[in-house]
């Protein structure tokens, strides 16, 4: 079964071209496209469609047979995914707590209180970006 890096090098070479001259039609560099056929890197799903459409090959044949890559995207999209989750759930939280400042005669206390819970949500969203 040949990985996705294999199958790049082979079509280009099949059709004659340079690491360079791919990298200048993708619009990245040299070392890019040895990166993508050693493995040491994936290309993003653009850059798939247009090698695939530059190689002449279709996306089943490109991706099929390489699960790495398949995986790879998943985990990306995943982390998008608790990206945005994150980010509502922050931007539900600033809502509630300026609710309460407006509604509390206590504001002060409020002024502290959501201080300490902004300064508890960034030091989450620390942790969860160093675990992803």
């Amino acid at each position: 079964m040949l990985m996705i890096g294999e199958q790049l090098q082979q079509a280009r070479q099949a059709r004659q071209l340079s690491q360079e001259q791919v990298a200048e039609q993708l619009a990245v560099s040299r070392q890019t496209i040895s990166n993508w056929e050693t493995e040491k890197s994936y290309p993003d799903i653009e850059r798939v469609l247009r090698l695939a459409e530059l190689y002449q090959l279709s996306l089943d044949e490109l991706l099929r047979r390489d699960p790495q890559l398949i995986h790879a995207w998943q985990v990306a999209s995943d982390q998008v995914k608790l990206g945005r989750y994150l980010a509502v759930l922050l931007g539900l939280n600033l809502l509630l707590t300026l609710g309460i400042l407006y509604l509390n005669a206590f504001f002060w206390l409020t002024v502290s209180l959501f201080l300490g819970l902004v300064v508890c949500v960034s030091g989450c969203f620390y942790v969860l970006i160093k675990l992803i």
